[in-house]
Parts: structure tokens; sequence; C-alpha cells
């Protein structure tokens, strides 16, 4: 049974996760009470949230039939309500409901909007890795049915979720695959958007003259001056980083001159950003005027973003003429900064305050400020490292899966090849042999009987592998049994699942090229536990191209090794690793806060006797350190 046309066009451009005010669109077709499509289509006729969920929800119960589109439908319109009552628990759970059956269906279209919906709503609950996770996968799934338009516009999203942890270099890549993929849509806001993001990826990695003519691409594909005026205005702020102030005051110019066409958030930013660059330009400039207005829409409108930056602007104003003036409004942007949960307006904030305030008033935001400074640069190692780990862990499961089907199909075709083999060297000694008698055929009855033991083992081995890569199928139980499951069966239901995970990770290749180190760093991240903090050092200072790829990979498996150890045995909650080069050595030192190890564990482990075979074998040395509770130190040293 399929859903009729206008019903679908009603959907797609009605029933989005932002919500849906319109009248509902009449149509003449004939559609049978106590139907899918009947329920569906009272639903979204319906106003009230809370009746057009009951509605939906009945519809499934009552239309629901096998193969059965509508039902997605249904599902897709429950998850639409949950969201407009901001129930987003639910909404992910009915989010995971329609993926599976739209798998059951054989349907991926539905599976890929099953991805996106969730992803829309971790963006929602802030959890950009979830969010991302999804987008991924809804990007995949319109892949695999060529749809170019839907997975580039995921892509765009991808890149925005990176951009906003500060993963520049990620979003950049991201943006720039979304541009591929949209290169034939008619909609130029989404290339527009792209070059966008690809242009503040540039700027926030000090590339200004690549951030402007990614600009000036954003302006070639936009589609109305007021996108206009917002790239213009990007443009005018990396001239003003440049100190090439008269071209961006020309720029602020015109736009000023068509103000008019911005919102209020827009017109504050751009009345502010002029304002600031005329007294970057001209310290005597009386801009105050301006700064203050700027100020007061930003307040009226409750735009944090924005008030922070007119808070930080109004302290640089004051700083030589007002001492006082310029700290009161560095403490109003740290106050403002904490409130908006924005970690690097609050750490420029604490440069601020501490540069106005006196040696003893400083001391205090001074340790504020080492401590959030550290804190951010973990957080943006880890935003990399996530979103890098990510993509990686879901290419190797599709690249796994391929292979494992190709294997399977090899064998098939080789067991066929092997069975012709035996029947005709079988029907062969027969007929030449035959003279032989029982002893002979006795020999050839058991190299056959051999022949198929061996097939047997061969098929064995491939279950197993079958089994090992079974994760997949173990999260997908997890995700459906979550809301009905004890908590003591999902625990262990996650322990098994991480097991077979490691176990396909632990094993699989090693990238020795250009992805050596992300591929490292991404795996040092991931196997040390959620309650250990890892600090790296000195990793971007190594000349990894020098290391021959047989070093690559003994070093890959020895870290890898002692994270592992690490993990299950040291309970440490802080681990370091630091690398240095040294004429023609790589050093790599080790340190974590654990239990450590006493000598006759440093002599007798198994663990430490294979890190060492592995150093040895390259003509490397090994040094352990450690005393029972007292932490472990390792030192590790290649010739490059």
């Amino acid at each position: 049974m399929r859903a009729p046309k206008i019903i679908l066009i009603f959907l797609w451009t009605c029933l989005t996760i932002t919500g849906c005010d319109q009248d509902p669109i009449k149509t003449s077709t004939e559609i049978k009470p106590g139907t899918g499509e009947y329920y569906f289509q009272q639903g979204i006729k319906e106003k009230d949230a809370s009746k057009m969920l009951g509605i939906f929800k009945q519809g499934l119960a009552k239309g629901k039939n096998d193969n059965d589109t509508i039902s997605l439908w249904l599902y897709d319109g429950i998850i639409h309500t949950y969201n407009r009552v901001k129930e987003y628990d639910s909404a992910l759970a009915y989010s995971d409901k329609m993926v599976e059956q739209a798998r059951s269906f054989d349907n991926t279209r539905f599976v890929a909007l099953g991805y996106y919906r969730k992803a829309s709503i971790y963006r929602k609950l802030h959890n950009s890795k979830d969010a991302f996770l999804n987008y991924y996968l809804s990007r995949q799934n319109y892949l695999s049915i060529g749809d170019s338009i839907n997975a580039g516009q995921r892509s765009m999203e991808m890149a925005n979720t990176q951009a906003r942890m500060s993963d520049y270099s990620g979003s950049q890549e991201n943006a720039t695959r979304a541009l591929r993929l949209l290169s034939n849509t008619k909609d130029s806001a989404f290339i527009s958007n792209a070059y966008n993001l690809i242009a503040i990826s540039y700027r926030n990695r000090d590339f200004p003259k690549d951030a402007i003519r990614e600009y000036e691409n954003a302006l070639r594909f936009s589609g109305s001056l007021k996108d206009s005026l917002s790239y213009l205005n990007n443009m005018a702020l990396v001239w003003r980083e440049e100190k090439n102030y008269e071209k961006a005051l020309q720029t602020f110019d015109y736009i000023l001159k068509n103000i008019d066409l911005a919102d209020d958030d827009s017109r504050a930013r751009f009345i502010d950003n002029a304002a600031y660059t005329k007294w970057k330009h001209d310290p005597e400039k009386d801009v105050l005027k301006e700064l203050e207005n700027a100020l007061e829409i930003r307040l009226k409108i409750n735009e944090l973003d924005g008030i922070i930056s007119s808070y930080e602007h109004l302290s640089e104003y004051y700083e030589k003429k007002d001492p006082a003036k310029a700290l009161d409004y560095a403490l109003k942007m740290l106050k403002t900064a904490k409130r908006n949960s924005s970690a690097n307006a609050e750490l420029n904030a604490l440069k601020r305050i501490i540069a106005l305030s006196s040696a003893e008033r400083a001391q205090g935001y001074t340790s504020s400020f080492l401590v959030l400074n550290d804190s951010l640069q973990q957080a943006n190692l880890k935003a990399e490292n996530t979103f890098a780990k990510i993509q990686f862990d879901e290419e190797q499961k599709e690249k796994e899966i391929n292979q494992l089907e190709n294997r399977t199909a090899l064998q098939a075709i080789e067991k066929e090849q092997l069975q012709s083999q035996i029947i005709i060297l079988s029907l062969g000694g027969l007929l030449f042999l035959v003279s032989g008698g029982f002893g002979i055929y006795y020999l050839r009855e058991k190299h056959r009987k051999e022949k198929i033991r061996e097939t047997h083992q061969t098929e064995a081995r491939i279950s197993k592998k079958i089994h090992d890569e079974l994760a997949n199928d173990v999260y997908n139980v997890m995700s459906g049994m979550q809301t009905i499951a004890p908590n003591t069966l999902m625990d262990k239901l996650e322990k098994i699942y991480i097991r077979t995970r490691n176990i396909s990770r632990e094993n699989s290749s090693i990238p020795t090229g250009t992805d050596y180190l992300p591929h490292l760093l991404a795996t040092l991240s991931s196997t040390a536990p959620e309650n250990a903090r890892l600090i790296l050092k000195g990793e971007n200072s190594i000349n990894w191209s020098s290391l021959s790829d047989e070093k690559k990979i003994i070093l890959y498996r020895v870290l890898q090794e002692i994270m592992i150890n690490m993990s299950k045995h040291s309970k440490a909650s802080l681990v370091a690793i630091i690398f240095s080069e040294e004429k023609n050595l790589l050093n790599i030192q080790y340190s974590d806060n654990g239990i450590g190890l006493s000598n006759e564990n440093l002599k007798s482990g198994n663990g430490i006797q294979n890190v060492e075979n592995r150093i040895f074998s390259i003509k490397g040395k090994l040094k352990f350190e450690g005393e029972q509770d007292k932490g472990l130190k390792i030192f590790i040293q290649i010739p490059v």
C-alpha cells in the first residue's frame, strides 16, 4: 500500500523538525477510515500536539501492515510531534524504531531520514559527538542510493558541528566534500554556505588570503543581499586582522548603507564591528555612541555572543581612557561568557581582567586562566580526535563488511573448485588405478576426507571471524532493548559489544603514510579510559616520514599494548606521553599515576616481555621504572 502523492508532498513541506503551523492541504482522494493513511491525514490536520500524537500512534496500532510505507510516515509524524513539545528522549526512541522498521522494509531513504532526525535531536541537546555520528550515518545511506543532494546537506551539517567544536581542519574537509556533492543543485544557498564554512576554517587557522578567496566564492553564489552582507562583514574582519583598515572600512560603509535589510542581531554586529574598526584605525576617533548602541540592541534581544563581543570592545576602548570602566566591562564579559558556557570568551575575559587588575587581585584570576587554558587545549584535541575517530571507525566497519562479503564469496568459489577437484581426482584414480585394489582406494578416500575436514576448518574460521565482527549487530540489539531491558542486562550487552569491537580494532590494519599520526592519536585516545586524563606532547614535532613502515607499526603496537594494559590494570587518573627527537633517535616517555608495578611483575609480566621483544626487534631501547602504588614510567628509544 503506497501513500498518495499529495501526502508525501505535504509531509516534506510541513513535517519538519522545527514545527508546522500551516493549514492542512485538502485532497479529493478518498481514504478509507481505519487505514494508516486515514490516521496520518487526520494527524497532520490536528493543531493540538497531544491530540496529533495520539492520532499518529493510533494509526500505527490499527493501520500497520507489512511493507506499508505509511507506517514510516506515521513514525516521522510522532518524532516531529515529540520535538514540538521538547520530549527529546521519546523522539530519539521513535527515531530508532523508524530506522529499524525502514531496514526491515529495505527502505534506505527512510533509514537515512531516521538517522537525520536523531542527529537533529542531538544537536538540540548540544551533544555534538552523537549529532556528528548520526549525520555521518545519514549521509552514507543517502550516498548508497545516489542522493547526492541530501548527502551534501548532511556533509554541511557535519562541517558545522566540527566548526562549533573548533575542529576547523575536519570542518573544511567535510565542507569541501559538500561542495562536490552539491555541484548539481539549483539551490545556491547551500553552496554559498559551504564556501563560507571553508573560509571560516581558513580564518581560524590563520590563512587570511585563502579565507578572503573563499568568502568571495560565497558571495558569488549568495542568493540575497542580506546573506551577502554577512559574508562582507566576515571579509572586513579578516582585513581588519591584517591591519588593512582602509579596505575594511570601505566594506563596512557599504554594509551600513544597506543595514535596513538586516535583522536586529546582524544590525548590532555590523554597527559594533564598524565602530571598533574605526577606533582600531584611529584610537582618537569617538565611536562610543555606536558601541553603546550595538550593546543596547544586543541586550534587548539577549544575544549573548554579541553581548560578550560588545563588552570586550568597550573594555578595550576604555583601557587607556578610564581603566576602572575597562575592568568593569571585562568583568561583565566574564560573567556573560560563563552564562553562555563559552570557554574561549571566558579565557579572553580573564586575559583582560589580569591585564587591568593589580598584582594582588590578578593572582586568583591567573589561576583560573591557567586551569581553563589547559582544559580548553585538551577539549580541542579531544574534539579533533573524536570526530576523526568516529569517521575512521565507521569507514573501517564498512570496509570490513565489504571485505568479509568478498572473502565469503571467494571461499564459496574455492570450496566449489576444491570439491570439483576432489571428484575429478577420485574418478581419475578409480579409472587408472582400479587394479590397485582396496588399499589405493582407501588412501584416496582418506585424502578426500582430509580435504573435506580442511574445508570444514576453513568454514569454522570464517564463522569465528563473523562472530568477532558482530559488534555492530550487538549495538543495534542494545539500542532496541534500551527502554525495556534491565540495567544489568544492558551492562552485560555493553561489555560484550566493547570486547568484540576492541578485538576487531586491536588487530586492524595500520596506515603508514600521512594518516599514520592521526590514526595513532585516535587509537591512544580511544584506548584511554574515560576517567583518565591523557596528555600528549611533541607528536607534531616529529618527522614521521623519516621513520620506516616497520618501525611505525612496531611503535604503534607497543603504545597500543601499553595503553590497553594501563586501562585494564593501572587505575591511573593521569597519563602522559611525550614525544621528542634528538640526532637520529626518537624518544617516547610514558608516565602515569596508577598503582605501579612491583619488581617481580616487571620481570615476569607477559605483556612487558612482548613489548620488550617488539622494541628489541628494531634495535631500540626500553626501560621500565615503577614501584608499587607509585605509578609507572616507561622510556622508549628508537633509532630513526
